[in-house]
């Protein structure tokens, strides 16, 4: 059965505010006006005309998601009072989610009045189209005769160790087509994030496949030589080589001169773009993260301390796509963290990155809210004091415990209802500090109540102990007991309030050696609201 209808496959508008990773590619965006859809058994065939075309190009581009397995496009031009001849436009699908970018390019400079698009799908398929535009080849500037560049020498103790990179052989590039020119024509300028609104990646071997798929649709769909950014980072911080080095032979860390990218249209000289894949726009939907994760937040500051210290450029030359063209990337949250970046930049280039040491940390949540804390160091090349401490979103973190040198280690916290990060913080006496390992947990029930087991124990002289009381306040008192029931120490006694933390301290020195009990009891207004003991040992 044949069927006529309108619209069905097609979300509108199409807003500036969109589809940043087209932005990347085109100098400017197209509405497309109506759109019709035929089916037939299990095809359907959508068609869309522009807006009319107000300048001259070479090539369009497109960004939408399409879910379905069957997808395949063609376009064509209104010259000259007549349609044109149907040609097939290149397509790329992401390797993590339903979003595809669709290309037509060609030599001929066209004047035409309109297009028209012909896409084939899954009679079951939405066709979303988020973005359409279309570019001229000869405003790129990757092409521009080379002109003299300098050094930027004289500085050999760098204190930014260089990020792991997966170089160009590890993903599997295409050959650079042509002849690479110098970036710094006569010196790098900026430091330009970005993020790919799209294409996401939180795994090796997903940013591995993705950039191969980046490369794919700016050299086979866009026309251009190579893929446009110089580096890529997935959203867990991996950093990937995007366009090749000048010598392909250096060591990254040495900071090997830069090939001139296609990233910001107008504005790539001397420009270094770093992309994030993923979107971080919300108004794009649920497919757009709130939040650069904590590991991806460390790379990027490093990569642009290392930038700054090799090629260099002040933290301050940092900037968003945005600052070089009408579009929203690097997405609204990423924008308003540049100036947070810089600072951090600005830190570390006086503090370095060399690494202080390795560890881990893990948290495991009991039914009475209570969270155990365990961490182990790994490696240790200068650890001069540790921090356990407890993040929620952007607020100042909660220091849960700290120590000196690298010693493992466990303890409890009680957090409140929601989402928390925990992190093992190194730092050293020059005030370098560094994260070493993050574990997060949700809380979705109050606490309880808690005592916590007492430390050292055993111990020969005095213990800590840490208790929290949860629910109603009350008067607090702890006292040690031998094992026939006889009070042997009296601690504390005083009224503390709910909601806190607290900690008070025995002297066990004058107890014999053996095994006691030490309890606390919280007497409230009208009755006990809490009460438990935990064993003590004391050593002679």
């Amino acid at each position: 059965m044949r069927s006529w209808f309108l619209g069905l496959f097609l979300l509108f508008p199409f807003t500036t505010t969109r589809a940043q990773l087209l932005h990347d590619v085109i100098h400017a965006e197209v509405e497309l006006l109506s759109s019709a859809t035929i089916s037939t058994g299990k095809i359907s065939t959508v068609s869309l005309i522009s807006e009319d075309l107000a300048t001259e190009f070479t090539g369009i581009a497109l960004q939408g998601f399409s879910a379905g397995d069957s997808l395949s496009g063609s376009v064509r031009f209104f010259e000259q009072e007549d349609w044109g001849e149907w040609q097939s436009l290149y397509i790329v699908r992401s390797a993590t989610d339903t979003a595809f970018l669709a290309a037509y390019r060609g030599e001929q400079v066209l004047e035409a009045l309109r297009f028209e698009l012909r896409f084939e799908v899954d009679s079951s398929d939405k066709l979303h189209l988020l973005s359409a535009g279309v570019f001229d080849h000869r405003l790129d500037d990757e092409y521009e005769v080379g002109q003299s560049f300098r050094d930027v020498g004289g500085k050999e103790d760098f204190v930014i160790r260089a990020p792991r990179i997966r170089r160009r052989t590890e993903w599997g590039a295409q050959p650079f087509r042509g002849t690479p020119i110098p970036l710094n024509r006569p010196s790098y300028d900026y430091m330009t994030l970005h993020h790919t609104a799209g294409f996401a990646a939180t795994t090796l071997a997903e940013g591995l496949e993705q950039v191969r798929r980046i490369q794919a649709f700016h050299q086979n769909g866009r026309g251009w030589s190579d893929i446009g950014y110089q580096f890529l980072m997935d959203q867990e911080g991996r950093l990937y080589q995007g366009r090749p080095f000048l010598n392909e032979s250096a060591p990254f860390d040495q900071g090997p001169r830069l090939v001139q990218g296609a990233h910001a249209g107008g504005a790539n000289t001397g420009n270094i773009g770093i992309s994030l894949m993923g979107c971080y726009h919300p108004p794009e939907g649920a497919r757009c993260r709130n939040a650069m994760t904590l590991p991806a937040i460390d790379s990027l500051v490093v990569t642009f301390g290392f930038m700054s210290e090799r090629y260099g450029l002040s933290p301050e030359d940092m900037r968003g796509h945005r600052d070089f063209g009408s579009t929203s990337c690097p997405g609204d949250n990423n924008y308003r963290m540049l100036s947070d970046f810089m600072s951090k930049v600005e830190d570390l280039l006086l503090t370095g990155n060399n690494l202080l040491g390795g560890g881990t940390i893990s948290a495991r949540l009991n039914q009475s809210g209570v969270v155990g804390l365990q961490w182990e160091f790994t490696a240790d090349y200068g650890i001069d004091e540790f921090v356990v401490q407890r993040r929620e979103k952007d607020e100042i973190p909660v220091e849960i415990t700290k120590g000196e040198g690298a010693v493992d280690g466990n303890t409890i916290d009680v957090p409140s209802v929601g989402r928390h990060v925990y992190e093992l913080v190194a730092l050293n006496r020059s005030g370098q500090r560094q994260r070493l390992a993050i574990a997060e947990i949700s809380v979705e029930t109050e606490p309880t109540s808690v005592l916590a087991q007492s430390f050292p124990n055993p111990t020969s002289s005095e213990t800590t102990i840490r208790y929290f009381l949860a629910g109603e306040s009350g008067v607090v008192s702890i006292e040690v007991f031998d094992l026939a029931g006889r009070m042997v120490l009296a601690g504390e006694n005083q009224h503390r309030e709910s909601g806190e933390w607290y900690v008070t301290t025995l002297d066990a020195s004058t107890l014999s050696g053996g095994v006691y009990l030490y309890r606390i009891l919280v007497d409230g207004f009208a009755a006990t609201v809490f009460r438990e003991t935990k064993p003590l040992i004391v050593l002679r």
